[in-house]
């Protein structure tokens, strides 16, 4: 029989973390109507880069008029979007602005610029999620996510060592919550399973869904094409 692929991914997770524990309300409000963040945020930019005439390299933003960009378009979804993706990310992590223009290939003067239109649309950030991490970081160097993993940093404190700590909040998350449903996967026992059958290897395999690949957070299961 024929078998296919069948992948599960938690969906923009890691800023919906932070857009609950900030709170971010306009990310919020997005995630509740079931928008796309990253081309919400990629209009919302675009807005900015037009209003205020600025010019981007490469035809970053301006290539069309902001509100007719689209995640259907392949353009719109491999440039504006994708760049608005990688600064929702980034920025909301605390990433600054020369490493922010290493993962994008913006010149740190431009990358800087987009950074400052991000943070100005979405105050939040700063003002919200930053300051709670921050604030615990400051009071008892330790944080607990929401299911209740704790950790302590013990690094020299400054900008570094904030940024670590923005990030380590939503991915320590999305990774435990992966990590709970690969488990969940594997473990679908079958009901008819005899009870003189030797586990070997190969029997075990059966016991739960073939998991073959799992990326960030997704996994892959090979089904039967039935």
């Amino acid at each position: 029989m024929d078998q296919i692929w069948l992948f599960g991914d938690y969906s923009q997770a890691e800023v919906r973390v932070a857009a609950w524990a900030g709170p971010i309300p306009s990310m919020k409000s997005w995630f509740e109507r079931g928008e796309d963040v990253h081309l919400n945020v990629a209009k919302m930019i675009g807005k900015v880069v037009e209003e205020n005439k600025l010019v981007l390299p490469r035809k970053l933003w301006g290539r069309k008029p902001w509100q007719e960009l689209s995640k259907h378009d392949q353009m719109d979804h491999d440039n504006e979007r994708d760049l608005a993706k990688r600064t929702v990310h980034a920025n909301t992590n605390g990433m600054g602005p020369i490493q922010f223009g290493v993962i994008t290939g913006l010149p740190v003067k431009y990358a800087q610029i987009v950074q400052d239109v991000y943070h100005a649309i979405f105050p939040e950030i700063h003002g919200n999620y930053h300051a709670w991490i921050i604030q615990q970081l400051k009071s008892t160097r330790t944080l607990t996510n929401p299911l209740g993993w704790r950790r302590t940093f013990y690094d020299i404190y400054g900008p570094a060592l904030e940024r670590e700590a923005f990030a380590w909040y939503p991915q320590s998350t999305i990774g435990l919550l992966t990590i709970r449903t690969f488990t969940h996967v594997c473990e679908v026992f079958a009901t008819n399973y005899p009870d003189a059958q030797i586990l070997t290897p190969m029997a075990i395999r059966k016991l739960g869904m073939d998991v073959q690949l799992q990326v960030h957070d997704s996994i892959g299961v090979v089904l039967p094409n039935d």
